[in-house]
């Protein structure tokens, strides 16, 4: 399936639903989030409850990352499955602040920081052996950060960057909707970088398939 904008202007349209009514409390998977104002809401679409099932399979690590951390949903799923040390980072100042303060709601699952960063430009010198980056690919009118920089650029940017924090084990995984366009598909950007992929879970709804890629660096 090729990209199609009418698919993008549709789900920025159903997107604003959920912006209308922020903030607002909801829950996933016994999480508590508040979901602030110029936030991506979590519980939008289907990727992060995709991908959240996919997070809550996999084995823990002692050092991980959520990249691009949002509402710190994620985060704090790899607190869940028993990661001991999570970082969350996200270039929206704004979802700084609402992850630290879902991290105060779910005191059983801290602790975990939060900063501010564009990609690991702050980020501190670690090697993580679990990232998560549920990468943004829309809207491009600067909600939550995101601005013309999205999808590709932003995943060439990652896996250019992401090298100095990882070592020959470390497990990436990067969820990606087919209805988003060829030009935004991990699986076909991240082996000019070096890297491996496997498809690890897979699903299809109205707006065509969904993928959980496993990458990982080529040996």
């Amino acid at each position: 399936m090729q990209n199609n904008p009418m698919n993008i202007a549709k789900r920025v349209s159903e997107l604003e639903v959920y912006l209308d009514k922020q903030p607002y409390m909801t829950e996933l998977d016994g999480i508590s989030l508040e979901i602030a104002k110029n936030v991506f809401p979590s519980d939008f679409g289907l990727t992060s409850s995709f991908f959240g099932n996919l997070i809550l399979q996999q084995e823990p690590a002692a050092n991980a990352l959520d990249m691009g951390c949002g509402s710190g949903y994620f985060a704090l799923l790899l607190k869940k499955i028993g990661c001991t040390q999570v970082l969350g980072v996200d270039f929206n100042e704004d979802a700084v602040r609402c992850a630290t303060k879902n991290s105060g709601l779910n005191p059983l699952l801290q602790p975990i920081e939060f900063i501010h960063s564009d990609l690991f430009d702050n980020v501190p010198e670690s090697l993580f052996e679990f990232i998560v980056f549920n990468f943004n690919y829309y809207p491009s009118n600067g909600d939550f950060g995101l601005n013309e920089d999205g999808g590709q650029v932003i995943l060439k940017r990652f896996f250019t960057q992401v090298d100095r924090y990882i070592n020959d084990n470390t497990r990436i995984y990067i969820p990606y909707s087919q209805f988003v366009g060829e030009q935004h598909d991990p699986k076909l950007i991240c082996p000019a970088f070096g890297f491996s992929v496997e498809i690890v879970a897979k699903t299809k709804n109205e707006t065509g398939e969904h993928y959980v890629y496993k990458i990982m660096k080529a040996k």
